[in-house]
């Protein structure tokens, strides 16, 4: 696949009050530069409990590239993902965080390496950057699912650019940042190529991340396992039956 073309940028956010403009203000300069105007930019408010919604209200009245939707509720993100895709009108979709800890040339990098393959997957470029303990589990998760489904990606659990009309079809079974992994392994099973992209990070100004705590990790542990059963165990399960039955 070649040449560039229009992308659906959704950026979730939930209790972003202190991050999301800048964060968004991130986005739209990268958009420019890489897109120029052929690009959509969807935020979705995770039913947060600060003046995210508000915020992003306002900027939707300023900005004409911005559409806002609103949960009633947190439902996390995958939710926010699925709402941003339904809505989504371009070839190509993205989601980018609404913490602004997404530095914006690396935004710009991604934007503007779709189309040169079918899948655009960033990987942490400046690892350093992040805890000691937080590397452990990329490594750890990213060698396990890489010697489990036989592939040699940096990142699995990150934002990754897809074909609008293939992300929509793609499985979504799993919650939180889970689905990003469970949505790329099918798509590399499927054969799509990829082109990988480095990404450097900066520090939010508000608040924590939510991406780690123990549970994480746990419920990655699981998600792994439920992956190469589906994608390894389950289809030689298959056609083991299909053998014992004849062919029929």
């Amino acid at each position: 696949m070649t040449g560039r073309t229009g992308v659906s940028i959704i950026v979730p956010a939930y209790n972003e009050g202190g991050n999301v403009e800048a964060a968004l203000y991130g986005v739209l300069c990268a958009a420019r530069e890489a897109l120029g105007r052929d690009f959509e930019i969807i935020a979705v408010n995770d039913g947060s409990e600060d003046n995210t919604g508000a915020t992003l209200d306002a900027l939707a009245g300023a900005w004409p590239d911005l559409t806002v939707l609103h949960h009633e509720r947190n439902r996390g993100l995958k939710a926010a993902y699925e709402t941003g895709l339904a809505r989504a009108t371009m070839p190509f979709v993205v989601w980018l965080p609404g913490d602004g800890e997404m530095a914006t040339p690396s935004i710009a990098a991604i934007l503007r390496a779709v189309g040169t393959a079918d899948l655009v997957v960033p990987y942490h470029g400046t690892p350093e950057r992040r805890t000691w303990f937080r590397r452990l589990l990329t490594w750890g998760s990213t060698t396990q699912l890489n010697l489990l489904l036989g592939h040699d990606l940096n990142y699995y659990q990150g934002t990754v650019v897809y074909p609008t009309a293939f992300a929509r079809r793609l499985p979504r079974t799993e919650n939180g940042f889970f689905f990003c992994a469970e949505m790329l392994a099918h798509a590399l099973d499927e054969g799509l190529t990829y082109v990988e992209v480095p990404l450097a990070h900066t520090d939010r100004a508000h608040g924590v991340s939510k991406a780690v705590s123990w549970r994480a990790i746990w419920r990655a542990q699981l998600l792994i396992l439920r992956l190469f059963y589906r994608l390894r165990i389950r289809p030689l399960v298959d056609v083991t039956r299909y053998a014992a039955n004849g062919g029929l």
